[in-house]
């Protein structure tokens, strides 16, 4: 076993607050919690994470997969994934000075922005979560996983990789109807890993474009639409330039959040509250849905 240390954030950084965001997942697979401890693969290695006063403390057995061309820098993906390079510090700040927005912000100070390791797996899982229920797209992200990987045991779970576009590649259609999602978004995502394993589709090149740009090469991606595109910026890269208005959880949680359930909710409602806090207002967004996990989902394990 081996010991690495990641020392915290100079800025508001709660890794408390994330263990109880993915404790609301009701399928653990990706990321498993325990105690106070995170598990999840990180360049095809098993990793344990936990805070240990101003540092977070990553262990981790020697498991890799002997195919896996994957980055391996364990600790800049770690930062990555844990959000440790993204500081809020001016989003809280303009927050504090709205004091209807600070009410449903104050709760989640701190709370990181935690995203995936590649944006293969932002988009994926994100094409599985289309037209479905969070906890339906969950469980058919578990079974995926599941598929094509058999895990690690911790505890009462088994912590499972992402797929690489290599491996899901060697299925065919008729081996994705367990995932329970449409034929077209299976085909979608068969064709995104055939591209991406091709060197058609450089998903990881995104990181290197402005957001606009990084969103329309998403946009132009057939079966690829606003809600996705704007959600794989967030959850692979920090990003929340554009607001998910045609969310119908987003667009629950805003009715519920700033009008107390009065009014209809819709994504004209989303838009004309969240378009008042500008550059913000994607941001914004994705904080008040988090609030609406922890608030409205029961802790899973």
């Amino acid at each position: 076993m081996v010991e690495q240390y990641l020392e915290l954030p100079s800025f508001p950084y709660r890794f408390d607050l994330l263990l109880e965001v993915v404790r609301r997942n009701a399928y653990p697979a990706r990321m498993v919690v325990e105690s106070d401890s995170l598990w999840r693969f990180v360049g095809g290695k098993l990793l344990c994470f936990r805070q240990d006063g101003d540092v977070i403390v990553l262990t981790g057995p020697a498991l890799c997969k002997s195919d896996d061309s994957r980055r391996h820098d364990v600790s800049g993906l770690s930062r990555q994934i844990l959000g440790m390079d993204c500081d809020l510090s001016d989003f809280y700040a303009a927050a504090r000075r709205d004091a209807r927005l600070w009410r449903q912000i104050e709760p989640l100070f701190g709370l990181p922005l935690f995203g995936t390791e590649t944006v293969f797996e932002a988009l994926v899982t994100l094409i599985i979560e289309q037209h479905i229920s969070w906890k339906n797209a969950l469980r058919s992200q578990r079974r995926l996983m599941r598929m094509l990987d058999s895990g690690v045991r911790t505890g009462g779970y088994k912590v499972h990789d992402f797929p690489t576009p290599q491996e899901l590649t060697a299925l065919e259609a008729e081996q994705l109807k367990p995932l329970k999602i449409t034929n077209g978004r299976i085909n979608l995502i068969l064709r995104v890993a055939r591209e991406a394993r091709d060197g058609v589709l450089d998903l990881e090149g995104l990181r290197h474009l402005e957001a606009s740009e990084a969103y329309s090469r998403l946009m132009s991606i057939k079966g690829v639409g606003h809600w996705t595109a704007a959600n794989v910026l967030g959850r692979a890269f920090g990003k929340y330039p554009y607001v998910s208005h045609n969310d119908v959880a987003l667009q629950s949680a805003v009715n519920h959040y700033f009008y107390r359930g009065a009014g209809e909710k819709s994504a004209k409602q989303v838009l004309e509250t969240l378009e008042e806090y500008g550059e913000y207002a994607g941001l914004v967004g994705h904080f008040i849905l988090l609030r609406w996990v922890l608030d409205k989902y029961p802790v899973a394990h």
